[in-house]
Parts: C-alpha cells; structure tokens; sequence
C-alpha cells in the first residue's frame, strides 16, 4: 500500500481533501494508504492527520481520490473515530486505520453492530475442499443463518463461497471481507455472489483503497478482520499446512472461540481440523454446538423484516435415531450417492449430511469416492 500510485488520475482538482473535523477520515485513510497502517499509526502518535498529511507527498491528491471514488462506487469510509466502526475491530491488536463497506448497514443497526440478531460466526477452510466440506460449510451456514447468525467469511473459492451461499440460500446475511478494493472482486468467479451478497443486505468490506487489486500478502493481513468481526471462528475442512490455521491462531489471540468440524480418520483435507481438536478447539458437528459454546439460545430466530415464506425449517435439532437408522438402511455396501440416500431415507439434503457425519463418526459408514458405503458396526 505505501507505494500506491497518485499521479494526474487522482483528480486532485475534482474534491479537495475534507477540512478537519469529522471528515478528517479522509486524512487518516490517505495516511494509510501512502504510508501503511502501521507507519501511519506511529505518526499519528505525533501528531494530527491534517499535520502528519501535509508532510506526506501525496498525500492531498491522495485523500481528493478517496473521497471522489469511494463517492462514485458507493462504498462508505470508516475509521475508528466514527462510531459506525465495528466495535469488535477496535479490540483487536492490529485494528485497521481504514474500512471500506459497500453493501447496506444491517437493518436498524449500524456496521459491525448485531444486536437482536444471533452471534457473528466465521466459517473458513480450505480453498481446495472436498466436495464433503463444501456441502457441509453451506449446510452448517445455513442452519447458522436460520438461527439468526451473520457469516463472515473471504469470498475466496472453496469453503468461503460454500459459507456465504448456505447464508444466502436460508435469506440470512453475510459479510465478505476482500483482501484487494472494493472496486475488484476477486477471485472474478465470485462476482455473482458478491452481488447476490449485499443484495441480500450484507456487505463487501476491505481495509484496502477501492482501486488496489489482489497482492499475495493482503490474505494474510486481511484474516485478521475475519476473525475479528466475529464471536467464533469455525474451520470446516483444512490441511495440515493450510493457511486457515493462521487465522484461527489470530483468532485465539483476538479472544475468539476457535471450533473446528472433524472429517474422516485419515483424510489429509482435514488434518488441520484434528490438529486444532486435539489442541482444544470445540468440536462442532451441527449448528447448534456452536450456540451451545457461546451460550446462546437454540430458538430459531426470524431475521427483522424476513419473511419465513419459503425458508427451510431450523435444523438445529439433534438427528432422530430413528432418523439415523434410516439413513443407515439407505447405504448400500457400495458406493450410494448422497441423491440415492435423500431419496431412499426420506430424508432432507441438510438432516442427511448431518446424520450422515454422525454416522460416519460412529463408523458405521464410510465416505469414499462416488458417495458412502455401509461398514459393519463396530465391535
């Protein structure tokens, strides 16, 4: 960010720089974006924005630019002066000088504030999930969502799009916090379901100016803020070296809940889970051992001004044995389609993944290529 460029582009001419006051975010996320949060927040230990500014080359062309594109894009500037900042960013070690948010305020709140609504839940994993993770991220989503939750997650391929559309398909919201501006979405494949996203009323956020493009460490940096807007972060499916254990260590140092969903005994796609496990993270099989860790109500909540025509049911309920036995009874001793067993048992996609895993953890089914097979019971 400290090498931003600023040349004839900036429109130095078309919005002059805010004079101080409660515009002077303009100052301060001009700072940031010439200087780095971390150089400009030592400065501004010394003095004020519009002082350490004038110092800065660049940096009025700099703020005249922000001001201009973030008023084009309809994307609203937060920093920590203005109390539309999320309050749990202010908490954090390394809080950003700067936010961008595109997408409406959650009805009756201001950004980042969630009162009547369910906790913040985070739910991240791998990039390169297994088409078990992903079905399981969207389902854990949507029970979350249905149960009043937000889901934050990176819009990246994999675990975080499955995360963001289980929330849209229940009618719940969700925040996507980019690691580039919020004049790109990336990667481009997400463009749709970045629009789907704050259709729904939920939003785009990034620390980075609108027209700065993906750079390999803005992932990293931007983990931070995932698991800083939330009250847990949850890890669905993630390798032994993948980069979603960064965060969930982010996340024990913000004083997050880290829960973490256990997959088959030796898949390597969930080696990372099982680490976290056996370290202490909470296990979570189902939507409700989340609320239950943070000491939450399991009543389903209606969302303000949802209307429950159309929305699944809350599946938060443990699965029935009955329910169980006939899922069991559904898989064959060769590989059975997850379609094959929904049709056989009766049973809905979301209550089948979910007794599916309770059995698979029982051991008695088995996930392999092509669907499950049925295992003798275990001795």
């Amino acid at each position: 960010m400290a090498n931003a460029k600023t040349g004839p582009e900036a429109d130095t001419e078309a919005i002059p720089v805010p004079a101080p006051g409660p515009e002077e975010r303009w100052y301060v996320a001009a700072l940031a974006a010439l200087l780095g949060r971390r150089e400009a927040r030592r400065r501004l230990a010394h003095g004020s924005p519009a002082e350490v500014l004038a110092q800065a080359s660049g940096g009025v062309a700099m703020g005249a630019r922000l001001a201009r594109t973030c008023r084009r894009a309809g994307v609203v500037l937060l920093t920590p002066a203005d109390a539309a900042f999320p309050e749990p960013l202010r908490q954090i070690p390394d809080p950003p000088l700067a936010l961008y948010w595109r997408g409406p305020p959650l009805p009756g709140e201001r950004p980042g504030k969630h009162d009547g609504l369910g906790p913040v839940v985070a739910i991240i994993g791998a990039r390169r999930c297994s088409a078990y993770g992903a079905r399981l991220a969207e389902t854990l989503a949507a029970d979350l969502a249905a149960l009043g939750c937000v889901i934050v997650s990176g819009l990246a391929l994999g675990i975080d799009s499955a995360a963001h559309r289980g929330a849209l398909a229940e009618g719940g919201r969700s925040l996507a916090v980019l690691g580039n501006g919020l004049g790109h979405v990336y990667p481009v494949a997400n463009r749709g379901l970045a629009h789907e996203l704050v259709a729904a009323g939920g939003a785009l956020i990034s620390e980075y100016v609108p027209w700065l493009r993906p750079r390999r460490h803005h992932f990293p940096e931007r983990n931070r803020l995932i698991s800083g807007l939330a009250e847990a972060v949850l890890v669905v499916e993630a390798g032994e070296r993948s980069g979603t254990l960064i965060t969930a260590r982010m996340a024990l140092e913000q004083g997050r809940e880290v829960m973490a969903v256990p997959g088959p005994a030796c898949s390597p796609d969930s080696a990372g889970c099982h680490r976290l496990l056996r370290e202490g993270a909470a296990l979570v099989e189902r939507a409700d051992d989340v609320l239950v860790v943070l000491g939450r109500p399991l009543e389903p909540t209606r969302l303000p001004g949802q209307d429950s025509a159309g929305r699944r049911a809350a599946r938060a309920a443990p699965v029935p044995p009955a329910h169980l036995l006939r899922l069991h009874s559904a898989v064959a001793t060769v590989p059975t389609t997850l379609d094959a067993i929904v049709a056989a048992s009766g049973a809905n996609g979301a209550h089948a993944m979910a007794g599916l895993l309770e059995l698979e953890l029982g051991g008695f089914v088995e996930q392999v290529p092509g669907g499950y097979i049925r295992r003798p019971p275990p001795s």
